[in-house]
């Protein structure tokens, strides 16, 4: 937007000298890109006097009694003569800059400041609407006012209770008309599920066409890391009809504003392999929600949060903003980026409160409204814990306050002014559509060290948003919902298409789903991602020349012989979702666990087993422990995302530099280990590096068991091992000065299969007798060092959730597997009293935890995982494949095929004509099978009702086999329980 305000310079008086004002005008214009035309009257005329040579001053009131009466005596002021809209509201107060409308802080309302140029006490303050105006929505909280262009209307939010919704109306600048246009007091598109109350329409702004955007919790997305609903950009006409999304985030959106050329500028969280903290900034979308474009700090640890974005009236280069912290209110610094010194430059900033450090984002200003490249009006203290007041601020640090209010907090002035117009950017796109496409010129384009031909594929990647609760009693599930602090959504495969010999890629992509791309060479290996996401807009085509590069006219004309996109084709192993325990280790059973964990020991000291950790499971922790830094996962090539190694993941990755193309595990797949693994099939390898390529997800979808992520007993069952370990002497070696044994692996222990836990065959007498036990002899003669372990998800208990500089991490060397030193052997045979009490606790908390199992575990019963679809996924043209296994048992285990055709749907089960279950997992256990011929039906429905037809499938259970002889049978009385423990005649104890 343009505004064109009457200024004051040194040794120019515009009172006085039409001359004078004339040639001010025309050196204005002469730095406007975008002609306009104000009419500028006495009524709406702005008045600023400046003097640039009052740097550092500061002038505040004296008192609360003389409300802005300032105190500098100087003819230096910096004044605004112009009526000024705002309103009174207590300041938002809490843990995020993202959930401010779960408060409830009511009182205040929306009033006009006619005179600010006088002196306090004669200032007039009209109501437009309060609790006691004639056109009333009583107490409550009234919040984010936007002016209309002919400064005629204003839109404005209300919160009329505690835990009600927020809704947007509209009211004459002259406190009549009042009109609701939105209504949030029921649900919309999915049941909310997270914390806090009510849907919540906030942040309108008016668009040139006399539409409004704004934010909103309508589809009910859940922020990953916090459990807190996700407001996203969404467009209404005048009236508040036509109510629909233009973005597709999973996290939040701030402060929508119009740019002269008609762009909305807002703010945009998302962290896709990326910290979850600092990436708040400032991007650009059109109306119809197509060509959405990072604008500045995408890629910058500070500021945290880029907020509250205007353009600055007669320089369209520069965004005013206040630089905010993540963690606090929306409140911080006031600054001024010049977008054409780049997306990541420092020096783009003029931190006009600190101007000795740019990217400072603490403070408690906000609410900035650029007046000129010089001057900002803005909410600010003029003295430490006073109240929010309407204060003035200039490019040399110079303040003064306009008006404040000893009771209430003062927020979001405006001009009243009239406004020239932006254009009108006609819509794109086209709503019976489902589907968008994307064309790429080049992908070697910002990829210069990639030898030409050796980019074979492009792969599409949704990155899902989650509307199911975080289950369980830990916060861990909040902050490591499916993740190792990796990555920190459902990833949904949807498919790859092949790169053409000159680079180009022209491909579709359903719409609705936030997706980001990833180029692959000829051995399915990571070149290179992208880590931000982008929308397949309705009926469009999007191009860009390469990475980082956007459209441009040569581009579109080298689309031109392209004329039938590319549709996305499932890789070998298939589409869809990425679950590490159900895909990834049963391929690490198959080829690696007979070395790594199993029978044959475990080679250099790696476990690669499923056993179950209080998090994961053994192979995944030590796939994604992080050795030698904490913010680097090697085996895999991992980014660690938690918020304290924002330095290290916010960074732009080259080629190679992260996953599959950085991991040695990759490599040993691809080479097959040295004739290791021989028969690993294809499929086996590219889902691995798949696998690899999602950062390293442990949990592929959102489906869970209400006992949560965590183990609860497992610090009991660590405690109670550690006591037998005294007992049996070992802590000679694994115990400190004082007696406490500070490391202590998390795949010393295996839940699955107790036997092979390395707590009972390191120290065990190593045998070539299978009835001996799987003694490794590992246990040497020497003091275990504590202060050395391998760096995980959480070391010593802590997550690393303030920014530090990757220097402040602990750094080590990592520690092959020593064999040197004398032998210890604390086990001479299985039958040793210590052995086997080790044993019995591991088995009992085996028992225990299958009672309750966690979703990674047999027989989990998973309640319905959800994520929003903005669109509903269709049922698929060709039905799923639908199986059944029959155990011996008489259980079936029933299967269908997961995609990404499939992903998202809900399964309707039903035997014999009567209902099973119905579950958004791949998969059934139907304990209550009938002997004999059993008929399953299985039926698909998406999100907006539509059934697929009924797939039928006729299971055969034979007579359940008997078991083995029983020998060995014992009861042991617990407190709570009575424990039955027997062996068959092999002696093993069935798994299942």
């Amino acid at each position: 937007m343009l505004i064109f305000w009457k200024v004051q310079i040194p040794n120019l008086n515009l009172k006085k000298s039409k001359h004078a004002m004339k040639k001010t005008f025309l050196l204005l214009l002469s730095t406007i890109l975008f002609s306009v035309f104000a009419v500028v009257c006495q009524a709406s005329e702005i008045n600023v006097e400046k003097n640039d040579n009052t740097a550092g001053q500061s002038v505040t009131p004296s008192s609360a009694v003389n409300i802005g009466e300032i105190t500098d005596k100087s003819t230096d002021e910096l004044r605004i003569d112009t009526p000024v809209l705002f309103v009174k509201r207590h300041n938002f107060l809490g843990l995020h800059i993202y959930d401010t409308f779960y408060k409830w802080r009511p009182g205040g309302g929306i009033y006009v400041l006619e005179n600010p140029s006088d002196p306090p006490e004669q200032h007039r303050i009209r109501a437009v609407i309060d609790p006691a105006t004639p056109e009333t929505l009583g107490e409550g909280m009234y919040s984010h006012p936007d002016l209309s262009w002919d400064a005629q209307r204003i839109l404005f939010c209300f919160k009329a209770s505690p835990n009600g919704g927020t809704s947007i109306y509209e009211i004459g600048i002259n406190g009549s008309g009042l009109r609701q246009l939105t209504d949030c007091t029921t649900n919309f598109c999915n049941q909310y599920k997270g914390v806090g109350n009510g849907n919540h329409d906030v942040m309108p702004a008016y668009l040139p066409d006399g539409r409004i955007v704004f934010t909103s919790t309508r589809f009910s997305g859940l922020v990953p890391c916090n459990n807190t609903g996700v407001s996203i950009l969404h467009v209404m006409n005048t009236d508040g009809s036509d109510i629909h999304p233009i973005s597709v985030n999973g996290e939040n959106e701030f402060d929508p504003s119009v740019m002269p050329d008609g762009r909305i500028l807002f703010g945009r969280w998302e962290y896709i392999d990326k910290s979850a903290l600092t990436q708040q900034s400032m991007w650009t979308v059109y109306p119809d929600g197509t060509n959405e474009t990072a604008q500045f700090a995408n890629n910058l640890v500070f500021p945290e949060a880029t907020l509250q974005v205007q353009s600055v009236p007669g320089a369209p280069h520069l965004v005013c903003s206040t630089f905010a912290k993540h963690n606090g209110p929306p409140r911080g610094s006031i600054a001024m980026v010049d977008l054409r010194k780049g997306k990541d430059n420092i020096d783009a900033i003029s931190n006009f409160e600190h101007p000795e450090n740019p990217t400072y984002d603490l403070g408690e200003s906000c609410d900035p409204v650029p007046l000129s490249e010089n001057l900002v009006l803005y909410s600010g203290q003029f003295e430490e814990g006073r109240k929010n007041s309407l204060m003035l601020i200039n490019r040399n640090g110079k303040r003064t306050v306009l008006l404040s209010d000893p009771s209430i907090d003062l927020h979001n002035p405006i001009p009243i002014v009239p406004r020239p117009v932006p254009p009108i950017l006609s819509n794109q796109t086209d709503p019976s559509k489902t589907e968008g496409h994307f064309f790429v010129q080049d992908v070697y384009a910002g990829n210069f060290d990639v030898p030409r031909g050796s980019i074979k594929w492009l792969r599409v990647i949704e990155e899902t948003s989650r509307i199911s609760p975080s289950p369980g009693p830990s916060v861990l599930n909040q902050t490591f919902l499916v993740s190792a602090a990796l990555a920190f959504s459902s990833k949904n495969y949807l498919g790859i298409v092949p790169v053409e010999e000159d680079g180009s890629a022209f491909f579709t992509v359903p719409s609705g789903k936030a997706v980001y791309f990833q180029l692959l060479d000829k051995d399915y290996k990571l070149v290179r991602s992208m880590r931000t996401f982008i929308q397949a807009a309705q009926g469009t085509t999007r191009s860009c020349l390469g990475c980082h590069e956007y459209s441009t006219p040569a581009v579109a004309a080298a689309r031109r012989g392209k004329t039938t996109p590319n549709r996305l084709q499932p890789e070998s192993w298939g589409s869809g979702p990425i679950d590490y325990p159900s895909m990834i280790q049963p391929i690490l059973n198959r080829h690696c666990v007979h070395c790594h964990g199993g029978q044959n020991g475990i080679e250099s000291g790696l476990d690669l087993t499923g056993g179950w950790t209080e998090y994961f499971n053994n192979s995944y922790e030590n796939l994604v422990s992080r050795r030698e830094v904490i913010y680097i996962a090697p085996l895999i090539g991992g980014i660690d995302c938690m918020n304290g190694t924002a330095h290290w993941s916010a960074q732009i990755l080259g080629t190679y530099a992260h996953g599959s193309g950085k991991s040695p595990l990759a490599d040993l797949v691809i080479s097959g280990h040295q004739e290791r693994f021989p028969k690993m099939t294809q499929v086996e390898r590219e889902l691995i590096l798949a696998w690899i390529d999602s950062n390293g997800l442990y949990y592929g979808t959102w489906n869970y068991t209400q006992n949560g992520y965590t183990l609860p007993k497992w610090s009991k069952l660590k405690s109670a091992l550690i006591e037998v370990m005294n007992d049996a002497g070992c802590l000679t070696c694994h115990a400190d000065e004082k007696g406490q044994v500070k490391r202590f692996e998390p795949d010393w222990i295996n839940l699955e299969k107790p036997e092979w836990s390395r707590i009972l065959r390191a120290p065990l007498q190593n045998s070539s007798e299978p009835e001996q036990g799987l003694g490794l002899g590992f246990c040497r003669n020497a003091k275990v060092d504590q202060h050395w372990q391998r760096l995980r998800m959480v070391t010593n208990s802590t997550y690393a959730h303030a920014v530090k500089d990757l220097d402040l991490f602990p750094k080590q060397t990592w520690r092959s597997w020593n064999k040197d030193g004398e032998p210890v052997v604390s086990f001479k045979s299985v039958n040793d009293p210590n052995y086997r009490k080790m044993l019995r606790l591991i088995e009992t908390t085996r028992h225990e935890i299958l009672e309750t199992p966690r979703i990674d575990m047999p027989n989990a019963v998973a309640i319905n995982g959800q994520f929003r679809q903005i669109l509903p996924t269709p049922i698929p043209q060709k039905m799923p494949d639908f199986t059944a296994v029959v155990f011996p048992d008489s259980v079936i285990e029933l299967q269908w095929t997961r995609s990404a055709e499939t992903y998202g749907l809900t399964f309707h089960l039903y035997r014999n004509g009567q209902p099973v279950t119905e579950t958004t997992a791949f998969k059934f256990t139907d304990l209550a099978a009938n002997i004999g011929t059993n008929r399953y039906t299985l039926v698909l429905e998406n999100n907006n009702g539509e059934k697929s037809p009924p797939i039928m499938l006729e299971v055969n259970v034979p007579q359940p086999v008997l078991p083995p002889k029983i020998v060995d049978f014992t009861m042991e009385s617990l407190p709570d329980s009575v424990r039955l423990d027997w062996n068959n005649n092999n002696n093993v104890q069935p798994v299942r």
